[in-house]
Formats: structure tokens, sequence, C-alpha cells
């Protein structure tokens, strides 16, 4: 067992038959192909898929991508926000087969090898005597308003992602629902004003901090999603210094601040056309149609960006990441002092009660982790176990013990 894992009550490990009343839960309205579906249908549909995801094809472990259509007949989803005079923006395009497939782990295995990272789906639909079967190809396009389908996606074996359009309804992994919370660790308190903080340094538009901030909170879901544990820094400055034996020491690129940025700019002013240069209104609706389309682009864009980087924290090492959250370094070695000063807060959202914690007993990722919070005041860093826990530390100011706040993590119990 690692030496980061810490003793703690046993998980509930959930099965995916279990899955379905969380779905039913967490599915947003415009989920339209869940209405008529049962639950049997269900239970079928997320088994067969986790134990697809779990085979190989030819000796090569292929994702599996599945658009679930329900018993929709459709072989287009467009959007409702499409100009006229607009080239078409279809959020799913269905290429049928002229007869549906098995629904076997089989079939979902040799079709992978077309999907992945090429927005293509294996589609999923309810025939009508309500057998379920594969029924074609689904090509993904612009999502832009509600989505009537739902995608399942086991990237790796033991996993499950559900999402509806750009929502996460389910991460599922190796037996449990990964959630990343207290909430309010997010919402208020130290480490929260920490992070607006670092956003405003960093130009982030006040409008947009809590995207900034909910960014975070999917990259630390990332961390504990791969199972490996890591760090991730959030740094406060610029160009923070690095260690000269960083082996990954990145030239500053594209940051995902900056498309959070450009997403909400062109969404913003996409409810704006202009209307003096035509008072038909026909050029504010092509506007607010390309502003659409451009903002989903980049949203789209973060959403990789933000898998990219979770996937880093699975090497050795810290990920960096300055304050507009571009990539600075990764596979970073910390430094380990020995008496580091760690205090829990009792309350996230106030910091209120503190417990000192002997974190000289804890692993080298850990005392790492503590020593790079109290050398780099301002700096917020994750760190997840291989068992899924996760821990935020953060040292406000000089000579001030480093504050940890532990977020819950693992199974939704039923």
């Amino acid at each position: 067992m690692s030496s980061e894992t810490s003793t703690r009550p046993a998980e509930t490990y959930l099965f995916p038959p279990a899955l379905v009343r969380l779905v039913r839960e967490r599915a947003a309205p415009s989920d339209v192909c869940l209405l008529e579906v049962s639950d049997r249908e269900l239970v079928q549909l997320f088994t067969t898929i986790f134990f697809a995801g779990l085979e190989t094809y030819e000796g090569e472990h292929h994702p599996i991508s599945v658009a679930f259509l329900g018993r929709s007949p459709a072989d287009y989803v467009m959007s409702d926000d499409t100009a006229v005079d607009m080239p078409p923006l279809y959020q799913w395009k269905i290429m049928r087969f002229a007869s549906p497939r098995p629904f076997t782990s089989r079939e979902f295995v040799k079709l992978a090898v077309a999907g992945g990272e090429h927005r293509i789906y294996t589609a999923v639909g309810v025939l009508e005597d309500g057998a379920l079967a594969i029924t074609g190809l689904a090509r993904e396009g612009v999502h832009i308003g509600a989505d009537p389908f739902i995608r399942i996606i086991a990237s790796r074996p033991g996993c499950l992602s559900i999402r509806g359009g750009r929502e996460l309804a389910i991460e599922y992994e190796r037996g449990v629902v990964v959630t990343v919370g207290d909430d309010a660790l997010f919402a208020a308190g130290p480490v929260h004003r920490a992070l607006e903080t670092i956003a405003r340094s960093g130009g982030i538009d006040a409008e947009i901090i809590g995207r900034y901030v909910d960014a975070i909170g999917s990259l630390v879901r990332e961390i504990v999603a791969h199972g490996h544990g890591g760090i991730l820094i959030i740094s406060p400055d610029e160009r923070p210094r690095v260690p000269e034996s960083a082996p990954y020491h990145m030239a500053l690129d594209f940051s995902l601040g900056a498309l959070l940025r450009l997403a909400w700019r062109v969404g913003h002013r996409g409810d704006h056309g202009n209307d003096r240069a035509n008072p038909s209104g026909r050029c504010r609706t092509e506007h607010f149609a390309f502003g659409a389309l451009l903002c989903n682009a980049f949203l789209g864009e973060a959403e990789r960006v933000i898998e990219e980087l979770g996937r880093l924290t699975a090497i050795d090492g810290a990920v960096l990441l300055n304050r507009a959250l571009a990539l600075v370094a990764f596979g970073v070695i910390l430094p380990v002092r020995q008496s580091i000063r760690v205090v829990e807060a009792s309350h996230a959202d106030t910091g209120i009660g503190v417990q000192e914690i002997d974190f000289g007993s804890r692993g080298t990722r850990h005392r790492a982790a503590a020593t790079y919070a109290a050398e780099h005041p301002g700096s917020v860093v994750f760190i997840a176990s291989e068992d899924g826990q996760v821990l935020c530390l953060l040292c406000e100011r000089d000579h001030s013990p480093v504050g940890l706040w532990r977020l819950m993590t693992g199974a939704v119990r039923t």
C-alpha cells in the first residue's frame, strides 16, 4: 500500500446499475432521451458500456464513446440559435445503419476504433420492442443550447463519464462516484479569497471569476479520476520560479484563463447585435449565432486543456500553473523540509478553529507540498492521494502556518 494512503472508513462501492438513480437525479431537463426509457434499459446500457471499457481490440485499448438517443428517430439535432443565412450548425448528425447492430460489448470495442478524440460516437437507441441496439454512428457538432442526448464515455478501464451537453452528470471511477467538495471551500473562506486574488492578478474579469474557480475544481476532479494521485499548484505569479532540476519546464503558451475570458467575451458580445447596421435585425442574429459558435469552441478547448493538465499530474512531481492557469512546468520535484507547521481548519468557509497536524510523519508527496506552500505564500496547493483523498494547502502570509482543508471525495452512498 502506498505511503500516501491514510486510514479512513471503508468505502461503499457502487456497481454500474446504481448509477441509474444518480443519473435520473442529476440529468438536465433537456435530456429528453431519458424520459421514455426504463431503469432496466439504463442498467443494461451502463453495464454493457462499463464492461466494454475493460476490453481491447487487437491488443489495444480504445475509449468507448456512446451517444444515447433513447427513442428519438432524428437524424439531425440542430441548434435553435442558428441564423437563417448562416451555415447550419448541428449538434448531432446521426449516420444510421441500414440494420441495427447487436447491443454487445464486442460491437462497442470494434466501433471504438473510429471514435476516441475524433468526435465520432457509437449511437445507441431503443427499438420499438424495447430492446437496445447500436443504430449507427453519431457525429458530434456544436453544442449550443439544450442537448436532448447524453454521452457515456469509458475512457479508461473501470470508469464511466456521463454527460448531458456540457454538463457532467456522473464521473465514475473504480467503484466510486468521484465528487470534489466541500463546496464551501470553493465558495467562500480563505481558499476562495486566495483564488479570487490570483484570478484578479491574472487579468480575469470579475464576471468570470466563478468560472475560473470552477475550472480549478474540474482540474482537481481530473487528478482524482486517474487514480495515481498528484500535486497541483496554482501560483499567484505570472512567471513563478521553477527549480533548474525540473525536467519539463514549458515556454508559456495560451492559458486556460484566456480561453475562459474569450468564451465569456464573445458570448457576451453575442447578446448585442449591431442594430444600426441593419434595422431588420438580420446582422444582429448572424452576430449572435457566430458569437455562440466561437463561445462553444473556446469552452470545448478549455475542457480539453483541463483534461490534459489533469493527466499530467499522474507523472511524478508537481504540475505548476501560473495565475492565468497557463502550464509553467510539470514533473517538478519539490524540496522537502522536515519542520513545517500545518494546521487544519475545521470550517472551510471561515477557517475558524484549527488543529495542528503532524506532517513530519506523512509521505514525501505531502511534505513536499507543505514545503512549497510554506515557502510560497499565496499559492494554493492541491494534493491527491492514490486512495482519492484530496487536501488543499495555503499559507496566507510569510511566517504563518500552512492551512489545511480536506475536500470530500469518494462514493455517493445509497
